[in-house]
């Protein structure tokens, strides 16, 4: 039978999935006081809760990811138009700057 917690866990999920971050706002705390009265599991259970927090926490530091991602593709478009590449490593490397020449042309 699943516990009030395990019902938090899959709503973390189900926001997580749906790209509904504001829906995350204030489950913390519910997690956290739920967490606090949960009674001794059995084993099946305590492995179900744990998959349940370990499948969440992939898809925050995933979510983290893209967010950080979206944010590094805003500033790049608001430094404007340049000139970059990328070496072998898949480091990007700005070629010159607006304004700069970058030879004979």
């Amino acid at each position: 039978m699943p516990t009030a917690l395990e019902d938090l866990l899959d709503l973390i999920r189900d926001a997580l999935l749906a790209g509904d971050l504001a829906r995350l706002a204030g489950l913390e705390s519910r997690v956290a006081a739920e967490a606090d009265r949960i009674p001794a599991l059995d084993a099946v259970s305590a492995r179900r809760l744990q998959r349940k927090a370990s499948r969440n926490a992939g898809l925050l530091l995933a979510a983290g990811r893209g967010l950080r991602a979206a944010r590094d593709r805003m500033a790049d478009i608001a430094a404007g138009p340049g000139l970059s590449t990328y070496d072998s490593h898949g480091r990007k490397s700005s070629l010159g700057g607006p304004g700069q020449a970058l030879g004979r042309f």
